[in-house]
């Protein structure tokens, strides 16, 4: 019994110490069109002062798809990929050029001829290469004590619980830049979302 307390003890105390309390950051909420990636990113950078006022989310992703296209032999050690096979994995596309034809629609809901041109981490790592900042990427747990396992955090009108914590799940490691944002990824049965965090 005591060798199953100190188990216990030992993985509940390494994600403690391996992730941020529920009221580290404060969560603003963003677009649930299909653009909520941009809207994050684009709603801390304009917090932060690194954008034009005017600047909007399809901007941004013209933005961020143009640099992708331009850096698509770019390696990536972090992901031990190139940034085009990162595109391919991430978004399901068989072609580069299907990729790049696609998402130069603005993104939104999918329709039948308008497939999910939703942004992700290739679209991360651009913008940050575009603003010179390093973006961290969070998700949320929780811990259940009585089945000793990590849980997905429960967010309820856009405040976590108290059991919840924060996860660093990805970061761009920038290290040439001092400024950080950071963004909270929430996935469901029926889509993923992308939330600002500002501490």
């Amino acid at each position: 019994f005591r060798y199953i307390y100190i188990l216990y003890f030992m993985l509940y105390q390494d994600f403690i110490n391996n992730t941020l309390p529920y009221n580290y950051f404060d969560i603003i909420k963003t677009n649930s069109n299909g653009t909520c990636c941009y809207d994050s990113l684009l709603k801390l950078l304009k917090f932060y002062n690194q954008v034009k006022p005017n600047l909007n989310t399809k901007v941004l992703q013209a933005q961020a798809i143009k640099w992708v296209n331009i850096n698509r032999n770019l390696y990536l050690p972090n992901f031990s990929l190139t940034l085009e096979d990162l595109v391919l994995y991430t978004h399901n596309f068989d072609d580069f050029d299907d990729y790049i034809d696609t998402y130069k629609i603005y993104s939104g809901k999918p329709t039948t001829n308008t497939p999910d041109r939703w942004g992700g981490v290739p679209e991360i790592i651009a913008i940050s290469n575009l603003y010179n900042i390093n973006v961290n990427v969070y998700s949320g747990e929780s811990y259940n004590k009585k089945l000793n396992k990590i849980i997905k955090g429960t967010i309820i009108n856009n405040k976590p619980r108290k059991d919840f914590r924060f996860k660093l799940i990805m970061t761009t490691l920038r290290e040439e830049s001092n400024n950080t944002i950071n963004i909270l990824w929430t996935k469901t049965n029926k889509f993923s979302h992308f939330d600002a965090l500002i501490n």
